[in-house]
């Protein structure tokens, strides 16, 4: 289990880089543009979403709906001696990042400011500890959110490519 949004890895697999291609390139479909209320539908026909290259890709799975623990796959494919080696990263949505830092930020703040606000009243109560509380339940979210999600996407990665660590 990870404790923080983010996690790297790499995939050691018997096929060549132009199949691994082939193999990302049939489940990967081009990212839809359309309006927000219709991307609200699942308009994809693959399970992923991104653009795959030559040496590298950038996919993210297609949920229908929003789901902001899904993991923004970035990968390099390497040519090796016995197939290829996938350098993957798979990191929060930068926007998610952004606004939890915020949200972080200001619970930390609320925080200590409510709890010297109770030491200078000498009225330390539990309620003074709430910041806290709710930055910890933000925090086991997001890292659980996060984790069954770059799980699933591991597994699907490692099913795909017929490799291992």
């Amino acid at each position: 289990m990870n404790w923080w949004p983010y996690e790297k890895f790499s995939i050691i697999s018997p096929f060549s880089p132009d199949e691994i291609r082939a193999r990302l390139a049939e489940q990967v479909s081009p990212p839809f543009t359309g309006s927000f209320f219709e991307q609200l539908t699942n308009r994809y026909p693959t399970p992923f979403k991104g653009y795959v290259n030559i040496s590298e890709f950038k996919i993210e799975p297609v949920v229908v709906g929003r789901n902001s623990f899904i993991p923004i796959i970035k990968g390099r494919i390497e040519l090796s001696e016995s197939g290829s080696i996938i350098y993957i990263t798979m990191a929060m949505q930068a926007a998610i990042s952004h606004l939890m830092i915020g949200v972080v930020i200001f619970l930390i703040i609320a925080g200590f400011g409510g709890s010297l606000q109770a030491l200078k009243a000498n009225d330390m109560d539990f309620l003074s500890f709430t910041p806290f509380g709710i930055l910890m339940f933000i925090y086991l979210m997001v890292i659980y959110g996060f984790n069954s999600e770059s799980n699933s996407c591991r597994t699907f990665l490692l099913e795909l490519l017929e490799g291992n660590y």
